[in-house]
């Protein structure tokens, strides 16, 4: 074939790839609705009183209520303490990926943007994962705790769904944000001598 009939082919057939690929599939793929994910979760005290020494029992039951998602989280933060050491022991989970464990000063996301925006943490957590995540799937995570001190001991928990295109992508959906500027649930543990 000769070179004045290859060349405009080619020309026509990127041009009209471009135009496709630009123009074209994006408008169809913002067309479709996405698929919402939605959190939920009850936790449950073993107890709302212990002596210093004693231990206690958080269990968190989670379950996506919403559509199919990518990722799932389920987050137990500790506004008391300097680190997890000797305090909290996780003693039971069902999500796919081991449990992470936060550190003070770590790098972590903030305020539901997938790690796009990011803080440093102030105080210690636990982060749970599972993914897939499909529609009614119910997970667990249990928690036994031993404060060290007298006092309110603190729990805030959490559960986010990625992708996160609303606040139905995360529970709770109001009331106490935590340092990373997303909203938790507090629960209290009254630590007597």
């Amino acid at each position: 074939m000769k070179l004045y009939i290859i060349i405009p082919i080619i020309v026509i057939g990127l041009s009209s790839y471009f135009v496709l690929a630009l123009g074209v599939f994006p408008e169809k793929y913002l067309e479709q609705k996405q698929l919402e994910p939605s959190p939920y979760f009850e936790a449950i005290l073993s107890d709302t009183q212990i002596q210093v020494g004693e231990s206690f029992l958080i269990q968190i039951d989670s379950e996506n209520v919403g559509d199919y998602g990518d990722i799932y989280i389920i987050s137990a933060a500790f506004p008391e303490l300097d680190n997890l050491d000797g305090i909290v022991k996780i003693t039971n989970y069902d999500l796919s990926h081991t449990p992470l464990m936060i550190n003070v000063g770590d790098e972590i996301g903030a305020s539901y943007t997938g790690g796009v925006e990011t803080v440093f943490a102030k105080y210690p957590s636990i982060e749970a994962m599972n993914r897939p995540v499909p529609s009614n799937s119910k997970f667990n995570m249990d928690l036994l705790i031993t404060p060290q001190k007298t006092g309110p001991f603190v729990i805030y928990v959490k559960n986010i769904a990625i992708p996160h295109v609303s606040e139905q992508s995360h529970f709770p959906r109001d009331g106490i944000l935590d340092h990373q500027n997303e909203y938790v649930k507090k629960y209290t543990v009254e630590v007597i001598s």
